[in-house]
């Protein structure tokens, strides 16, 4: 087994699949599990379906005390371009997020679980994680299938754990999960865009 650094876990914020149907079970939780049950990493889980749930949880990860531990945030919904659905009809795009977390995000990686949500102007992409102080988004530029993106999701994680979650251990993380991966990330349109602002990191408020 390869040697891991620290873990480090994932806070998961997952929307409604099907919202017009309250019998769907759909959800990321296996993903999760399987983390944890196999000594990967440890996680929280919420879900949700409206702005006012996403901002609650969202305020609990980004105090200190939760996200040093959960440095991952997972947000798994449908999306769009620049946008996560929370559900059938209410979106909650990435420029708000950034104005949530502004100053928040210090060496932490936002990852979208949906679909095209980074399928926009890198420009803007860098300039959400300006914002926030992030140290890198990761996400989907297309529509992705389900048990495709699943398992490039749990390659990502996998990867996240291998190295320090600073300028020079995102680098090598991005190149493992270009090359010890084949070539799903391509197939999925899977985009990594890494914080190299010269005020990285930036001070909390």
């Amino acid at each position: 087994m390869a040697v891991r650094n620290k873990r480090k876990g994932i806070y998961c914020i997952e929307g409604l699949w099907e919202p017009q149907n309250i019998a769907d079970k759909s959800t990321v939780l296996p993903i999760l599990d399987l983390l944890e049950k196999c000594g990967y990493c440890d996680y929280i889980y919420h879900d949700c379906a409206s702005q006012a749930e996403l901002e609650f949880y969202l305020e609990k990860w980004k105090t200190k005390a939760v996200n040093t531990k959960f440095p991952i945030l997972y947000l798994a919904f449908h999306g769009e371009s620049g946008c996560i659905f929370l559900n059938n009809k209410d979106k909650y795009s990435i420029n708000a997020l950034a104005d949530f977390l502004e100053n928040k995000c210090s060496g932490k990686v936002i990852y979208f679980g949906s679909c095209s949500t980074l399928n926009m102007d890198r420009r803007k992409i860098k300039a959400f994680l300006n914002k926030t102080g992030a140290l890198a988004t990761i996400g989907y530029k297309s529509d992705i299938d389900w048990i495709q993106s699943t398992a490039c999701d749990l390659f990502v994680f996998d990867a996240l754990q291998k190295d320090k979650l600073d300028s020079k251990g995102i680098e090598k993380i991005y190149k493992n999960i270009k090359s010890e991966y084949g070539n799903l990330h391509k197939i999925l349109g899977l985009s990594i865009v890494i914080n190299n602002s010269k005020h990285f990191p930036r001070k909390r408020k």
